[in-house]
């Protein structure tokens, strides 16, 4: 209740305050504390337990850790997709060794990300940061090896473009959440 509250009910400073039994028992067993950290007359010292602390936020290491795992699959299934889409003579086509490395980065950095250990999670996020180099150059190389003709739009040229897009927005991710995990230790 509120010294506001309480005026606009009529009642004044006057007033007496009823408290149920269960706000009394939290009151007395919490002692009032001064802004110094001191405990106020009256009320008892006690001893805390050491709160344990996640090494990485939970929030922060699975969104991250889930954006490598998605984008991992997310290159692979292009890669087969186009695969089938494409001759085999096509320049710019998709080959499964060339996506073997970032994609097994991707998982190992998701794996590192999921131990929440202090220098294992930090690291998963530098490993997916350089999966991300590697996929976005994957997706560079092939955007170069594809001639546009200019007759059909988006063309050929747009998966690996996407890619490329992906690549730096997953490499963002990577890297912002590094300074957030980072500040907590």
């Amino acid at each position: 209740v509120t010294l506001a509250s309480m005026n606009a009910a009529g009642l004044g400073r006057a007033a007496t305050l009823r408290v149920s039994p269960a706000a009394r028992l939290r009151a007395a067993s919490h002692p009032a504390r001064l802004s110094s950290g001191r405990v106020a007359p009256g009320g008892s010292r006690s001893r805390v337990a050491p709160v344990t602390r996640a090494a990485v936020d939970a929030t922060v290491a699975y969104a991250v850790a889930q954006q490598n795992l998605v984008f991992a699959a997310l290159v692979a299934a292009e890669c087969v997709y186009q695969q089938g889409n494409l001759p085999a003579d096509y320049k710019g086509r998709p080959e499964l060794p060339k996506i073997a490395l970032p994609c097994g980065l991707f998982a190992g950095a998701f794996a590192l990300i999921q131990t929440d250990q202090t220098v294992l999670s930090p690291g998963g996020l530098a490993l997916g940061a350089v999966a991300c180099f590697f996929s976005g150059k994957y997706f560079l190389e092939r955007y170069d090896a594809i001639v546009p003709d200019g007759m059909d739009w988006p063309g050929p040229r747009v998966f690996p473009g996407t890619g490329i897009i992906f690549s730096l927005f997953v490499f963002l991710a990577n890297v912002e959440a590094l300074p957030r995990i980072l500040n907590d230790f």
